[in-house]
């Protein structure tokens, strides 16, 4: 008999969510974590914003489980009673050019049934967002802010009232086949061994490694977002985004929860290796480079001309785990059972980046569905 029914490993937001869903639903769950804590990767330095759903392509995953993630954490933090604010974005196009991709936007939007996008002229975005310069604009109301820590918090703790074990300082170093299940090989200060039904695979930046312990072959990339926070007081209700490009969705300005404002992220691929990166101290880690500063007054002046380039102030950054590299096309998650490569019961999660956050409990929802 196993030890468990299912193992997921990884204790990120994601992983979190799934624990949820399965253990309340009767399964016999742990949560495995190389971390001392829950969420300390990719879950706990990002932008906290809850998506809409406009960015993806119609029938991806990264769409349906957005837009479905989206409706499902609304009525998760109003619920619980978790800070949520509704604030809105407004997408804008800072030349004559630009404005074509809204539109595409907009189209894209409408296909994957995102609410109450409207499209702006010059005139109705200076109504609504006197500072910020647009040639046009589009309007997703059902963009919002979380706090991505107590939505974590408020996850572990559901996980483990539901009869789930959240094992910390728990590195997974080898993974095989048995013939009912799983075997699982922990190492801590002495290597132990689990056994499971089902496993998940949750790993984030390390998805890739996991897989590779049953020889299925993934490859991951790490790319790096930097954020600044603002010190100028502002008059700016809405996250303004400027239009995406190819690689991401560009330097973004996001009020936070608590008042004040904060910019970013960039992209910039990196090494695959654990923070301080060359040119970093140890201590503090996640260190931003302050010369980047010049870069996000360029880009956020565009549609923020009162913005003064001495009110940017590095903060932290963050690293997400991307599917495609460098000058790639659009990759969708991977969330799949293995069973075609002769290890059913093993789901594979990777490139869970962006709308990861917004689409975990839609994502549990469908691992369910999986087993």
């Amino acid at each position: 008999m196993a030890d468990f029914e299912v193992l997921i490993i990884g204790a990120g937001v994601v992983g979190l969510a799934i624990g949820r869903q399965l253990a309340e639903d009767g399964f016999s769950v742990a949560i495995l974590e190389k971390e001392k804590h829950f969420g300390l990767g990719t879950s706990s330095r990002n932008s906290e914003v809850l998506h809409s759903g406009i960015h993806y392509p119609r029938g991806s995953l990264k769409a349906c489980l957005c837009v479905e993630g989206n409706h499902l954490m609304v009525e998760l933090l109003k619920k619980q009673g978790l800070m949520y604010g509704p604030v809105g974005k407004i997408t804008v196009a800072s030349c004559p050019e630009e404005v074509a991709i809204l539109e595409a936007l907009y189209q894209q939007g409408r296909q994957n049934s995102v609410p109450g996008m409207q499209l702006l002229s010059q005139t109705m975005v200076n109504r609504l967002e006197p500072e910020v310069k647009a040639e046009a604009g589009l309007l997703t109301p059902t963009t919002g802010l979380l706090n991505v820590h107590q939505l974590m918090d408020f996850l572990a703790f559901a996980f483990q009232e539901a009869g789930g074990l959240l094992a910390f300082s728990s590195p997974v170093a080898g993974l095989e086949k048995t013939g009912s299940g799983y075997q699982v090989r922990v190492v801590r200060e002495k290597e132990e061994r689990y056994t499971a039904e089902k496993v998940i695979n949750s790993a984030g930046l390390f998805a890739d490694e996991v897989a590779g312990y049953l020889g299925l072959k993934y490859h991951l990339y790490w790319a790096r977002g930097d954020y600044f926070s603002l010190h100028q007081p502002l008059r700016v209700e809405r996250l303004i985004y400027p239009v995406p490009n190819p690689a991401s969705l560009g330097i973004h300005l996001t009020p936070r929860l608590g008042g004040g404002y904060r910019l970013g992220p960039d992209l910039e691929y990196v090494e695959k290796r654990i923070p301080p990166y060359p040119g970093e101290t140890a201590q503090p880690p996640y260190r931003v480079q302050p010369d980047k500063s010049s870069l996000f007054y360029q880009e956020v002046r565009r549609y923020l001309p009162c913005l003064k380039e001495e009110a940017i102030v590095p903060e932290s950054y963050g690293l997400r785990a991307k599917l495609q590299g460098p000058g790639e096309p659009f990759c969708d998650f991977v969330i799949r059972d293995e069973a075609a490569q002769g290890f059913p019961g093993f789901i594979n999660l990777v490139g869970i980046e962006s709308p990861g956050l917004t689409a975990s409990l839609a994502i549990a929802r469908y691992v369910r569905r999986l087993l």
